[in-house]
């Protein structure tokens, strides 16, 4: 099952059944919108519990792809895809 975790107000909510790229297009559509809107999202860790997070100007809203964990762990200090100059 796909899962999306989005990142709001420093809680983490969730997405089931929808790909990264369709949750994009829909908070994008609506910010373009220039009109509030509310995203509907899980936010039960062990069962579904509807929350509403209001998309608009200003508010800081990140979207996490989760992806299974089918390999080892990358070591991002080794292979250079972590650079601490960039934070």
């Amino acid at each position: 099952m796909i899962r999306v975790d989005i990142v709001y107000g420093g809680a983490e909510y969730s997405l089931g059944g929808r790909s990264l790229e369709s949750i994009q297009t829909e908070v994008e559509t609506a910010f373009l919108a220039g009109k509030p809107y509310w995203l509907r999202v899980n936010s039960g860790g062990g069962r579904f519990e509807d929350a509403y997070l209001l998309i608009a100007p200003g508010i800081p809203f990140a979207i996490l792809n989760v992806k299974p964990h089918n390999g080892p762990d990358i070591d991002l200090e080794v292979d250079g895809a972590f650079n601490q100059d960039v934070l």
